[in-house]
């Protein structure tokens, strides 16, 4: 029997959040995949109820075939989903998505490297003012090296029950997977003081740290914003910093500082305690690959660790997939970062 008809409320043209379509399409998907169907068919069933997604639709559109273990490339369609603006929109749980949406942000799309241009650090770079009929001056700009950004890959592999992909549930569960384990990833790694290797250079590789001030209380907490901050200035920013640091310290900077304090606080679990950073966002830059990768198995044998051995059958635990009656999918992003000019400040060991 077909639905009643249903007339269209300015509710229904508004465009949804990316994230929120990459999380739905990626549950279709997965019960799809389960049901030996059409990805649209699931979509409809599960989402469409009252309510039209077109944004979804239009990512769907493309797979006409079943979803299948033999085609990595069934997700396809998801490729023109924005997948930096589906990092972007992990804000809440993610400071290095917080970090991206402020930052300047590129795509491969095609490319194998691109160079983010650098910085102006001298206002007098800009040009001058001069009177009428006087000459210009000419100047050499110092500009700042900029960064060359090259993708590296990040993957991860989760894995849910049969029951759990044919639940209601399975937005919900797809969303805080996909949420989890990427914000993670990235606070780890942006955050980190690597250099280039398996991931991006850290955006703390190569930043020497500042003197923490001694005391503890509001007088260090003022001395240690007060250090960094020169730092940035020092570097040519300062202009519109942000802080990063652990949940710790971010709760301790509510409660010291003064309500007016309004310097971004973005908390993460991936900075260690008593480590704060400081950051000017606009001098970073970031490209992720417009179409990420997946591949879904009901047949696999995985090794559910975060620190996998090269030998499968010598890691534990090992499950079949097939004999568990799970699914697992992996999803691969190419993505990379820097600094377009050296405005990151760091302390370690602060007493507050």
């Amino acid at each position: 029997m077909d639905r009643p008809f249903k007339p269209l409320v300015p509710e229904d043209l508004k465009p949804r959040p990316a994230f929120d379509t990459f999380v739905r399409c990626t549950a279709a998907f997965l019960r799809a995949h389960v049901h030996d169907t059409e990805p649209e068919r699931e979509f409809a069933k599960m989402f469409e109820r009252g309510r039209p997604d077109p944004e979804g639709k239009t990512v769907l559109r493309a797979a006409t075939a079943p979803a299948t273990t033999s085609s990595t490339t069934w997700a396809g369609p998801l490729a023109r989903a924005s997948v930096s603006q589906t990092v972007v929109e992990m804000a809440s749980a993610s400071a290095a998505a917080r970090l991206i949406a402020a930052g300047m942000r590129l795509s491969f799309d095609g490319y194998a490297t691109i160079h983010a241009p650098g910085r102006l650090v001298d206002s007098s770079d800009a040009g001058t003012w001069v009177a009428e009929g006087a000459p210009v001056s000419v100047r050499v700009q110092r500009i700042t090296a900029g960064a060359t950004l090259t993708p590296s890959k990040v993957a991860v592999i989760n894995a849910a029950s049969r029951e759990q992909i044919e639940s209601s549930n399975i937005e919900e569960v797809s969303r805080a997977l996909l949420t989890e384990s990427m914000a993670l990833a990235l606070d780890a790694a942006v955050f980190g003081n690597q250099a280039a290797g398996n991931s991006p250079a850290g955006i703390l590789n190569g930043v020497a740290g500042q003197t923490p001030v001694a005391g503890g209380g509001l007088n260090a907490l003022e001395g240690d914003m007060k250090n960094l901050t020169a730092a940035l200035v020092t570097a040519g920013a300062g202009r519109a910093p942000a802080i990063v640091c652990n949940p710790v310290q971010a709760v301790a900077i509510k409660l010291l500082a003064s309500p007016k304090f309004d310097m971004p606080v973005w908390p993460s679990n991936a900075i260690a305690a008593a480590t704060v950073i400081m950051i000017e966002p606009t001098s970073f830059a970031s490209a992720f690959d417009p179409a990420p990768r997946f591949e879904v198995s009901r047949q696999a044998t995985l090794q559910f660790s975060d620190a996998p051995t090269s030998d499968l059958m010598t890691g534990s635990p090992v499950e079949n997939l097939y004999q568990t009656d799970k699914v697992g999918w992996l999803t691969i992003l190419r993505a990379a970062w820097g600094m377009r000019a050296p405005h990151v400040s760091v302390v370690n060991s602060v007493t507050w």
